[in-house]
């Protein structure tokens, strides 16, 4: 009689395989690269941002004291005047 019971199925063997791996670490360098350029870049726009505070304070102060001392001449100049 014939015995027709399905061959049993090929057992595959997981093998690992060295370049997927080192695809992998690959990756991951080059997200750990990116991710440094990032930190990077946003530390520069936060030092950039300050500056750019720091500026406008300074120009602030500098215009304050021109127009005190436009202030201080035009009373004077007043004065004189009248």
């Amino acid at each position: 009689m014939n015995d027709l019971k399905p061959a049993p199925a090929a057992r595959t063997i997981p093998r690992t395989d060295r370049s997927s791996h080192l695809v992998n670490q690959e990756n991951v360098m080059t997200l750990i690269q990116e991710a440094l350029a990032r930190s990077h870049q946003q530390e520069a726009q936060r030092a950039a941002a300050e500056h750019r505070l720091a500026r406008r304070l300074t120009a602030g102060r500098g215009w304050s004291r021109i127009a005190a001392w436009a202030a201080s001449r035009a009373e004077r100049a007043r004065l004189r005047a009248g």
